[in-house]
């Protein structure tokens, strides 16, 4: 397969206010790596707080992604250093009473992959093009059903999509759920919808 490389589209995603940054992991993962004997690694975490610090790190992360077989994971929602300052000392707090000391050392990055606090949210729509061949007229008809019902809340609809391994993200802001599913159900495919997982950002 082809590699990835969304970083030059993420990039122009970003914003950045006070106290934000966007959370950043490079993950090694088992089904890439047959080898290894843990379903999956966390090579490195990063913690991107400006426009120019994304650029200066986008080829040392590619580097470490080559390196180790890899894949840098990017969650588009920003984070906030007070906010999840204090959830991580929430948590901290937990493990303690818990007895579960040893966990204290990664209750940050825990935080960060739990809790955002972007005003504009974003979502993703996960295609697998296993499950739409020969249906590009059903990919069509997703990609308007989730335009129309981003406008149906009254704000600027997203269709950005960024490509994967096996298909597409398609980033888009909150819509009906509910009604988005009514709607693909009248089509017999199966889409998986998140809202806060990470996108990739680069894989070899």
């Amino acid at each position: 397969m082809m590699s990835v490389d969304n970083s030059a589209k993420i990039g122009t995603m970003l914003s950045f206010d006070k106290d934000d940054f966007y959370f950043l992991q490079i993950l090694k993962r088992r089904k890439d790596n047959p080898e290894m004997d843990r379903d999956m690694v966390v090579i490195k975490n990063y913690y991107v707080e400006s426009i120019d610090h994304y650029i200066k790190i986008i080829p040392r992360i590619m580097s470490l992604c080559d390196y180790e077989n890899a894949r840098a994971y990017f969650r588009l929602n920003k984070r906030n250093y007070k906010k999840n300052g204090l959830q991580m000392i929430k948590r901290v707090a937990d493990h303690i009473s818990s007895g579960n000391n040893s966990a204290i050392k990664n209750a940050f990055d825990s935080v960060c992959g739990e809790f955002h606090s972007d005003k504009d949210k974003k979502w993703i729509v996960d295609v697998d093009f296993k499950d739409f061949e020969n249906r590009m007229d059903v990919l069509v008809r997703i990609h308007n059903y989730v335009e129309n019902l981003q406008t149906e809340t009254g704000k600027e609809p997203m269709l950005e999509v960024l490509p994967t391994k096996n298909g597409y993200h398609m980033i888009t802001r909150p819509f009906n759920l509910s009604k988005f599913k009514l709607l693909i159900n009248d089509l017999d495919v199966r889409l998986d919808v998140h809202k806060d997982n990470p996108t990739i950002l680069y894989c070899p």
